[in-house]
């Protein structure tokens, strides 16, 4: 396990050539960082064996006591050729047990990726915040794993936060963490309303122009369990195909591809927010996700 008094310049040393290109012939692998997986519930081809590292029973029991996880890991199945590895972080609570669990997880994947061919990291979970900026995370132990693994062609996703309604009236925009750090891509929820496809009212969200050099990278319709994480664990899914199609591309290209579409969504703002295309066709005459002008 890598140890906690390592420094960044250590972190890019381990990493400062490409991770070595998986075999084509391989699925990509996502792993979920997460209460676990049950995996009774998942067709058993699509899971790879992970790690508890929640701090509650041994290593080698990654068993969902929650439910959170399974859905987020069933969801990113439904991507074609994508496997999920359970790294189980979250107790049965969904709570984290201990604060350097967190920084162990991402150590776990820094020292494995390439040998266990990890394309994707979901971490779907956040805190109760509210942030405009990351400056507070600069530099952290966990900021600066996600950013050595993103360099290393691995991105995180992690959700933006379902606390819209109780944060609006101090900020009308804002992330919580771990989504709110710069390297991670962060992706709020779209809803289905009459009208089409919006902004959920639950989902917080920040936009490039405030100028913070963070903001949310993109919005999608949820799977289960439904919320930003559901939106997260969408993305994650398709960020894992496209790695298995383009094994060299970097993470700004990979991100790229998912928006090359030039879908926008909307909320009760002016702004218009990035948001991955759904797979059916926009309805003639339709309101919803619409491109900008």
């Amino acid at each position: 396990m890598l140890k906690g008094t390592w420094t960044i310049l250590e972190f890019h040393r381990l990493n400062s050539e490409r991770r070595d290109l998986p075999d084509e012939r391989l699925e990509p692998i996502v792993a979920v960082i997460d209460t676990g997986v049950l995996p009774e519930r998942l067709d058993p081809s699509r899971t790879v064996p992970g790690v508890n590292l929640s701090g509650e029973g041994i290593e080698q029991d990654t068993t969902d006591g929650n439910g959170h996880g399974t859905l987020v890991a069933s969801t990113i199945c439904n991507a074609a050729g994508v496997r999920v590895m359970p790294v189980k972080l979250l107790g049965d609570h969904g709570c984290l047990l201990a604060d350097e669990q967190l920084e162990i997880s991402f150590e776990w994947i820094l020292e494995r990726h390439a040998a266990l061919h990890i394309a994707v990291v979901c971490a779907s979970f956040a805190d109760a915040g509210h942030l405009i900026s990351d400056e507070r995370y600069r530099p952290s132990r966990l900021q600066v794993l996600i950013s050595v693994l993103r360099d290393a062609g691995v991105p995180t996703v992690a959700p933006a936060g379902n606390r819209y309604r109780l944060c609006r009236a101090d900020n009308p925009q804002g992330m919580a963490w771990p989504a709110i750090l710069r390297e991670v891509v962060s992706v709020g929820a779209l809803q289905r309303e009459p009208a089409g496809l919006r902004l959920s009212h639950a989902s917080q969200r920040l936009h490039a122009d405030l100028g913070t050099a963070c903001h949310t990278t993109l919005f999608a319709e949820p799977g289960p369990p439904g919320g930003t994480s559901g939106a997260a664990a969408v993305v994650a899914g398709r960020l894992a195909g496209l790695r298995a199609a383009s094994p060299a591309a970097r993470v700004d290209e990979l991100v790229a591809q998912l928006l090359e579409t030039g879908v926008y969504a909307r909320d009760d703002s002016p702004l218009l927010w990035p948001a991955l295309a759904m797979p059916e066709p926009e309805p003639r005459g339709s309101t919803w996700l619409t491109p900008p002008a």
